[in-house]
């Protein structure tokens, strides 16, 4: 080989190992064939455990779509974030729900799936009664650029309005029933002899009377339902106490001479006994269920 020869041979390999170097960068940058095959494979794990949900346990699918969540990224991984929290708040675990849409929102800002994320924490907040909450989240889903967002929030606004009025009238019973029962605790001590304030709060006659009606009444209600039974032994409680309250403030002073003030004790005692049933049946949310058999009637 020639010295021409053997100084364009160098100068080749010197070229070849300058592009070589040139090109390496770019090459670094191109995504690798078996991280986009890993993504894919998340992928159709993802669609084959949502088309096949109900064959398992929930715990099962939504533990398996946690793991590919947290293997790495694929195509609808905000769906899968959302679709956890959704879930799980179907299952009634409202703190993990919100677990999952506040990462959602955090990792996925820009995604749809975060404007439906906001009916979800509506729904959360309205099951535990926090209606001021559920509001300003139906506020924000009014806001949303997907218009079904915008249509279901529409749709729950007056829903939600109407529950929150229920627990303001519900509120305002209770305070009435306390209200009056602290009134007739404070007459019975003032009404009564000092040497007889003790006995002043003895059962009186219309409580013994009464007792083993709502005894019956309460044991009666043991066979019915959770919601039905905490319900009617609310009421037979509130019966009872009142009963006695009124009882033993009758004991100690002259209430009624004229049939005017007596009908007037009357219509009072039968307001707070209806504010105490309401109270009870709100509390153990069968306000719509007795609306509804009001409408309808018995089965």
């Amino acid at each position: 080989m020639t010295r021409r020869a053997r100084w364009a041979a160098l100068g080749a390999a010197l070229l070849c190992f300058v592009a070589g170097h040139l090109s390496a960068p770019a090459r670094a940058n191109e995504p690798a064939p078996a991280a986009a095959s890993d993504a894919q494979a998340r992928e159709e794990r993802f669609l084959y455990l949502l088309r096949t949900y109900p064959e398992r346990r929930p715990d099962a699918t939504l533990g398996e779509t946690a793991k590919l969540v947290e293997q790495g990224p694929f195509a609808e991984r905000d769906r899968a974030i959302y679709w956890i929290g959704s879930a799980r708040l179907a299952l009634g675990d409202r703190d993990a729900a919100r677990v999952w849409f506040a990462r959602l929102a955090r990792e996925a800002p820009d995604s749809v799936w975060v404007q439906r994320s906001y009916l979800g924490l509506a729904e959360a907040a309205a099951m535990e009664r926090r209606f001021d909450e559920s509001l300003r989240w139906y506020s924000r889903a009014d806001l949303s650029s997907d218009a079904t967002v915008r249509e279901r929030a529409r749709i729950s606004r007056p829903q939600i309005l109407t529950l929150q009025h229920r627990q303001w009238f519900a509120w305002l019973c209770a305070g009435l029933l306390l209200a009056t029962s602290l009134a007739l605790i404070v007459a019975i001590w003032r009404s009564a002899r000092p040497s007889e304030r003790a006995r002043a709060f003895l059962p009186p006659t219309e409580l013994r009377i009464l007792a083993p009606l709502l005894a019956i009444l309460a044991l009666c209600a043991l066979r019915q339902e959770a919601a039905p039974r905490a319900a009617t032994l609310e009421l037979c409680l509130f019966g009872g106490g009142l009963t006695w309250l009124s009882g033993s403030y009758l004991g100690t002073r002259i209430v009624a001479r004229t049939l005017p003030r007596r009908i007037n004790y009357a219509l009072l005692a039968l307001l707070v006994l209806a504010c105490a049933s309401y109270f009870a049946i709100w509390r153990n949310d069968l306000v719509g269920m007795v609306m509804e058999t009001w409408r309808a009637g018995p089965d």
